[in-house]
């Protein structure tokens, strides 16, 4: 599973990429593992991504002892544990670490 977060002020959030040992997604898709790191800046990422000078991101990692639980009504919920392959926490614009890799049932 590969882990992608742009909440770059939380502790777990290291070039992109979660380096958390579990992640919790709540009923309202909300990362119930976020930790913010007052040493880290919050950075919005959107300008950039296209730009002849886009954001570091860590390579992927597939990590496949990561345990997931989800209590979002989602597609990739199963029985409390996500089956997606990887997902990603979005955050950089919004107050909340949500997931968005969610989709409807």
């Amino acid at each position: 599973m590969d882990l992608r977060c742009r909440k770059t002020t939380c502790k777990y959030n290291d070039c992109l990429t979660c380096t958390a040992k579990k992640i919790d997604i709540s009923s309202k898709r909300d990362c119930e593992m976020f930790e913010k790191d007052g040493k880290k800046e919050e950075i919005d990422f959107s300008n950039l991504i296209f730009t002849d000078n886009p954001p570091k991101i860590t390579d992927y990692k597939h990590m496949k002892d990561m345990c997931l639980t989800c209590k979002a009504r989602c597609l990739f919920n199963h029985e409390g544990r996500c089956v997606s392959n990887g997902i990603t926490v979005n955050g950089a614009v919004t107050r909340e670490p949500k997931c968005t890799t969610f989709m409807k049932p």
